[in-house]
């Protein structure tokens, strides 16, 4: 199956953009951090299809994407860009807003929580996490529909369940 964005490279880009438009710093392993979340996210919430083409490892410090993490360890490197789809930003959004003040011990207890079960995150040893262990481990949290999670927030950014409403069956009398 095709990935959703043709490069990891735009994704990572997006997320150091965001973080440099509301005046802050992404540190290169708090990036690996949010983009595994992303890649994780999107598996979960559409059965398995990746959201960029990147293989994630995890070792006793973090998951990482080992190609990305070595072309942005110096700084962000010079590659073009390609505009990405309306629905992957807002989906890049939703993980953005959900991540970006969580710190990084915080969030590999949040990766050892989902991945209980999942070998290659409890031996945390370098080995390869498959996108059907990223789906298994975020399909519990993502809610699915036809167009993909909906990620709904009140007025002041909380999460909010949201179920749907249904109409009052009427019994007749006859």
């Amino acid at each position: 199956m095709q990935p959703a964005v043709k490069s990891s490279f735009d994704v990572a880009i997006w997320f150091l953009d965001r973080a440099r438009a509301e005046d802050s710093y992404l540190q290169p392993r708090k990036l690996q951090y949010i983009l595994f979340f992303a890649q994780g996210h999107y598996a979960g919430a559409w059965q398995g299809r990746r959201l960029m083409p990147s293989v994630f490892v995890i070792d006793e410090v973090a998951p990482l994407d080992p190609n990305l993490y070595r072309a942005f360890e110096n700084g962000r490197p010079k590659v073009s860009e390609t505009q990405m789809e309306e629905d992957i930003l807002v989906f890049l959004d939703a993980i953005w807003r959900r991540y970006k003040d969580d710190d990084p011990l915080k969030m590999d207890r949040l990766i050892s929580r989902y991945g209980n079960g999942e070998d290659s995150v409890e031996k945390r040893d370098g080995t390869e996490i498959p996108v059907s262990s990223m789906m298994r481990m975020f399909a519990r949290d993502s809610e699915k529909t036809e167009t993909g999670p909906k990620m709904l927030r009140s007025a002041t950014g909380k999460a909010v369940k949201v179920t749907p409403w249904k109409p009052p069956v009427k019994v007749s009398s006859d």
